[in-house]
């Protein structure tokens, strides 16, 4: 997020019962570098008090991060991630219908009044990247399948483990006048194995407001996660 980093985790509510929690930095949002800890690492943390915004249910304000030393499989965390909050549509995301862009793209936004929660997952069914030229770097978006088949036009991909993958393999292309021969490659051969996977999900937040008062939805976590042995398809 930014010049940081969003954490979200699951708490065990009982035997096969999760749910989502986002531990905050004693200031703003984002926790920022060095930040010890990856995707899968088992930590600790205790609350304090702060004040809560619709829909960003899950957070909770702590004065740091303590590992406990454990950390989980890719397999063992999209099984709790699959027992947590997951839907079986897109209305049931975020308990409101998404709605279409009114900038004329094809991303989709919900008010932050009317949605539950700002964190979901969801099966995957299919997935199209597309892949954005910026000053001196890139954005990601996708197109994606979910739930029952249906469709979210343009999400822009904000997973660090996948944009990390993406910044290798467009290095290795040639830097970012090669987008094209990347965007290739993740949409066939990446795609084919990505989508060979019996741990295909992802899970879809909503940032904060902006200054329209819209949260855009974004992909937060894409498994399975990109392994470093894709590279050798090139």
């Amino acid at each position: 997020m930014g010049q940081g980093y969003c954490v979200i985790g699951l708490e065990c509510l009982g035997l096969d019962r999760f749910r989502s929690v986002r531990p905050m930095p004693p200031f703003g949002y984002a926790w920022r570098d060095p930040f010890p800890h990856k995707r899968g690492d088992c930590i600790r943390f205790t609350s304090a008090r702060g004040t809560i915004s619709a829909p960003h249910v899950e957070d909770q304000h702590c004065l740091g991060l303590e590992s406990t030393g454990r950390s989980l499989k890719e397999t063992e965390l999209v099984d709790a991630l699959t027992k947590a909050e997951v839907a079986l549509d897109v209305d049931g995301l975020f308990g409101c219908e998404p709605r279409a862009s009114t900038r004329g793209g094809k991303a989709v936004w919900v008010m932050p009044a009317g949605a539950c929660r700002s964190i979901c997952g969801c099966v995957l069914h299919n997935i199209w990247f597309r892949i954005f030229a910026e000053p001196n770097n890139f954005s990601l978006r996708a197109r994606l399948s979910v739930g029952r088949n249906e469709r979210l036009e343009s999400v822009p991909v904000v997973d660090r483990d996948w944009r990390q993958f993406l910044a290798r393999l467009i290095e290795r292309k040639g830097g970012l006048p090669h987008l094209d021969e990347a965007e290739h490659l993740l949409n066939h051969a990446i795609r084919r194995k990505l989508l060979s996977s019996s741990q295909r999900f992802v899970r879809i937040g909503l940032p904060r407001p902006g200054g329209d008062g819209q949260c855009w939805l974004m992909l937060d976590s894409l498994f399975p996660q990109p392994s470093e042995s894709w590279l050798e398809l090139l």
